[in-house]
């Protein structure tokens, strides 16, 4: 049997056992609070965590309205400026005088990801590209809002098994001279999008324009959209400032690279927002 010694002893030891325990734990915690935020607050931070680098950083606006407004009003603003660094950033890994076809893909709505496909194809089609921007988030489509446009005839009427001529469909923005295929009202997902009527189609399409633009799902909603994106040129990937959490970034960007989507870039969206709760 043990003395009172003993005891005592014993019990000293397990309590210096439990007090190092509990300190291991306090300052694994501690570490954790002081390492990396979860979201992105930099690009440093971003071409750091993805090896990807990052095209441009948008400026926050007041909404999406006047950024549509503003990339034609002021061509000589920060937000032009940027949009004309990622298509001279595209244009510079893609071979001269062949058209290119982009699909602008991001992990989450809210990511500003079918503005910055607006903005950069109303800037460029206002400067003399031949632009066609095609909306294919058959999740939430957006494109058809942000152009005050019905959103019918559309993409999906393209894909139905008695889809009307492109004359039909095709629509141009007045102020840009940007043409548009908006979503359209009939059902579709993304076996129709990797459809070999939707491949003709955008071959077709791509003769006739020196870059296409195509709005996907976010990807997170439509993972079948990292296949879509595998079928274009290259991809623009847009992250919102303080915002996206890194874990959600990765995974989507892991899930397009084993689709072969040739991701060009990261591009910075919603920049001087505050952060995210």
């Amino acid at each position: 049997m043990l003395s009172g010694l003993g005891i005592g002893l014993w019990l000293g030891l397990a309590a210096g056992l439990l007090a190092g325990a509990a300190a291991w734990v306090a300052g694994s915690l501690l570490g954790r609070r002081r390492g990396e935020p979860r979201d992105f607050r930099d690009a440093d931070a971003v071409e750091a965590a993805t090896d990807l680098v990052v095209l441009a950083a948008l400026p926050e606006l007041p909404d999406g309205a006047h950024a549509m407004e503003q990339v034609l009003r002021d061509p000589a603003s920060m937000l032009a400026a940027d949009l004309r660094a990622v298509h001279a950033a595209l244009l510079s890994i893609h071979p001269a005088g062949h058209p290119l076809t982009v699909a602008i893909g991001s992990a989450e709505k809210g990511e500003g990801r079918s503005l910055l496909a607006a903005t950069l194809g109303r800037l460029l089609a206002s400067e003399g590209q031949r632009v066609l921007l095609i909306d294919a988030d058959w999740c939430r489509p957006g494109q058809h809002a942000l152009f005050a446009m019905s959103p019918a005839p559309g993409l999906a009427e393209l894909l139905s098994s008695h889809p009307p001529g492109l004359d039909e469909v095709i629509r141009t923005d007045p102020v840009s001279g940007l043409d548009l295929i908006l979503v359209g009202r009939g059902r579709f997902s993304a076996r129709a999008l990797l459809s070999a009527r939707m491949k003709a189609l955008l071959a077709d399409l791509s003769g006739g324009y020196d870059l296409l633009l195509l709005d996907l799902p976010p990807l997170l909603d439509a993972s079948d959209a990292t296949l879509v994106a595998g079928m274009m040129d290259r991809v623009l990937y847009a992250i919102r400032w303080r915002y996206t959490r890194r874990g959600r970034t990765l995974g989507t960007l892991t899930r397009l690279r084993k689709a072969r989507g040739r991701v060009a870039g990261i591009v910075l969206t919603r920049v001087g927002t505050a952060e995210a709760p």
